[in-house]
């Protein structure tokens, strides 16, 4: 809510009967509200107790968030594609896609409907290098093996992620989305399931050698089927006796989610639609209760809703990719994990973000605000970090490995760096003051 000039806020003023010599008052002149009033009316006051606490339970939230992704959601869908007799990139670019992607789609329709914030934004924005660099990082370092990566689909889904890239920038060049604008990148979106439809055929004029053929004709599907296995099964099974204290704190902590999710959502092999609608049921809830507990640790410290969903919200959303990764890689499938890593990034732009987009646009008739400068700057960073892990890959001979990850760990860090330093720069918002007396009698007032 913005006043119109400084006679309507006096008139205001001594409407609700404030003197217009009360200096607090007018820090309600052509302010900002934050994320944070578009939440319960709970844990506003200023307080590092509050922020902590928000802060802890996203950490819970976190762990909740990845175990409802590995353990029901992405098996139903995976349940439904062989029902659906779909193939391997049909359905890793539409079901499989949705499924690993749901945090951040729900974070940004919480973000672009309810707190109509830069917090969704941001977290696609976020989400996407920590896809491409961050996991590129676990599965180089921390696995502790090199893999062999396939170049066609590396390459393929690299190209269409520049595309993304270049449309999303585009967009949000004049900090507004248009109807169309969002409609477009939809479009976009369907014409790559229509490559990946004809993909094999590409691949026929495209490969060489008799071994990529042979590689060509395998039925990615059944070799998902091994390496994938859950999340449950790797972090949340009961240690055995003798384990390290630490592993058994760890189960412990994690043991009351487990439970939960047990007790509330169906298995997998009972009816699987039932199970995918309740894990999409709780994603959603579980997106709700980030974007709120973001929004109060942001408010408390001073960081800006764009900044909080570029770090922590994006890290924590692509915490299934990660796992998921990690097992994949582990198991020597290293070309599915970076696959799956860029690939989802594409379903994040032109879905994520195209599809709220489009819906708030047309239901209220006007464009969609966007409210950081900084993001377009940092939206055109996503092409040099994408651009610099594929010439690791080429200078590699497509190998994921020691070298690949900590050149992406050094990269994602100095993209970081600059994007957090370009949101504080560009973020001269000047923001309201909840806790005015004056501001808060207005705001109960509906004013």
């Amino acid at each position: 809510m913005f006043f119109g000039g400084d006679s309507d806020f006096q008139r205001l003023l001594r409407e609700n009967g404030f003197d217009r010599s009360d200096l607090r008052a007018e820090v309600e002149l052509n302010c900002t509200h934050p994320a944070i009033l578009e939440f319960p009316n709970f844990m506003r006051r200023k307080s590092i107790a509050s922020a902590v606490i928000c802060f802890l339970l996203c950490m819970y939230l976190f762990i909740l968030l990845a175990i409802v992704c590995d353990d029901y959601l992405v098996p139903s869908m995976e349940r439904l594609c062989y029902t659906l007799r779909l193939t391997y990139d049909v359905a890793g670019a539409t079901f499989l896609a949705a499924a690993t992607s749901a945090p951040e789609l729900f974070v940004a329709f919480v973000g672009t409907f309810i707190t109509e914030g830069d917090i969704g934004v941001g977290t696609i924005v976020g989400s996407s290098v920590f896809n491409v660099l961050g996991i590129a990082t676990v599965c180089g370092i921390f696995t502790g093996v090199t893999a062999k990566l396939d170049w066609w689909p590396i390459t393929r889904d690299t190209m269409w992620y520049l595309v993304s890239i270049t449309l999303l920038g585009l967009v949000l060049i004049d900090s507004e989305v248009s109807w169309w604008e969002a409609a477009i990148m939809l479009s976009c979106y369907f014409v790559y399931l229509t490559t990946l439809i004809f993909d094999r055929k590409l691949q026929k004029l495209c490969r060489t050698l008799e071994g990529e053929r042979e590689l060509m004709d395998e039925d990615p599907m059944l070799r998902e089927e091994d390496p994938l296995m859950t999340f449950r099964q790797h972090v949340c099974s009961k240690p055995e006796k003798g384990s390290p204290c630490i592993e058994v704190t760890w189960w412990v902590i994690k043991y009351p989610a487990t439970l939960i999710l047990a007790i509330t959502t169906p298995s997998v092999r009972s009816v699987f639609f039932l199970t995918m609608l309740v894990a999409v049921l709780w994603i959603s809830g579980i997106s709700y209760l980030l974007a709120w507990f973001l929004s109060v640790v942001g408010y408390n410290i001073g960081i800006p809703d764009s900044i909080m969903g570029l770090t922590v919200l994006a890290v924590g959303t692509s915490v299934p990719e990660v796992v998921s990764s990690y097992i994949v890689t582990r198991k020597g499938y290293g070309s599915m994990a970076m696959c799956n890593a860029i690939g989802s990034n594409t379903f994040d732009i032109f879905i994520c973000l195209g599809l709220p987009w489009l819906l708030k646009s047309i239901i209220q008739k006007n464009t969609v605000k966007i409210h950081s400068e900084g993001l377009t700057i940092t939206t055109a960073m996503l092409v040099a970090t994408i651009v610099l892990l594929y010439a690791c890959f080429l200078l590699t001979k497509f190998t994921l490995g020691k070298p690949v990850g900590w050149m992406s760990l050094i990269t994602y860090v100095l993209f970081l760096a600059c994007a957090i330093a370009i949101e504080l720069i560009k973020d001269n918002l000047n923001h309201c003051d909840i806790e005015d007396d004056a501001y808060t009698h207005l705001l109960h007032k509906n004013i």
